[in-house]
């Protein structure tokens, strides 16, 4: 179980949710949109000399995240080709059903991330309608969501399995 890169699969996930939050801020901060009553819209983006830069290191950064998680993904799948992890399934990657016990231990976390969302999402609801939040936070706070999912989802497959 040390070499599987589904145990770390949900780590992969939240940093890629990070990089997406950062072009989100950015984008929303540098962009504006307008509408019009012929039902046109326009978007437009300006970026100035640091906004650039931050767009830039950010497209390296995609650049190197991509670079590293699939070479991390196939050396997984040359590791254990039982195993395999696929990009183009709609089924989770990191759930873990090898056995009884592993399928037991992915229900338990799968509960866990269902119970965050079945009170983060009517509090964030909440939130959102109650303050007057931007488009662009609203975003980031989705995305802080699924970062959470993630997390909870890591640390409880971690707990097993450093418990075993």
């Amino acid at each position: 179980m040390k070499n599987d890169m589904r145990i770390a699969y949900p780590l992969w996930q939240m940093a890629g949710i990070f990089i997406i939050m950062g072009f989100v801020l950015l984008l929303g901060y540098a962009s504006s949109a307008k509408t019009f009553p012929d039902g046109g819209f326009e978007l437009e983006i300006s970026l100035g000399r640091l906004s650039s830069i931050f767009m830039l290191a950010l497209l390296g950064v995609i650049a190197l995240y991509l670079t590293m998680f699939i070479s991390q993904i196939l050396k997984h799948n040359k590791r254990m080709p039982k195993h395999k992890i696929s990009m183009t399934t709609y089924k989770p990657q990191e759930y873990l059903e090898d056995d009884e016990l592993f399928q037991d231990v992915t229900k338990q976390a799968t509960k866990k991330v269902y119970t965050y969302f079945a009170w983060a999402l009517p509090v964030m609801a909440g939130v959102y309608l109650m303050l007057p939040i931007g488009k662009t936070w609203m975003i980031v706070g989705i995305l802080l969501l699924a970062a959470g999912q993630y997390w909870i989802y890591y640390r409880t497959i971690k707990k097993f399995i450093s418990s075993v």
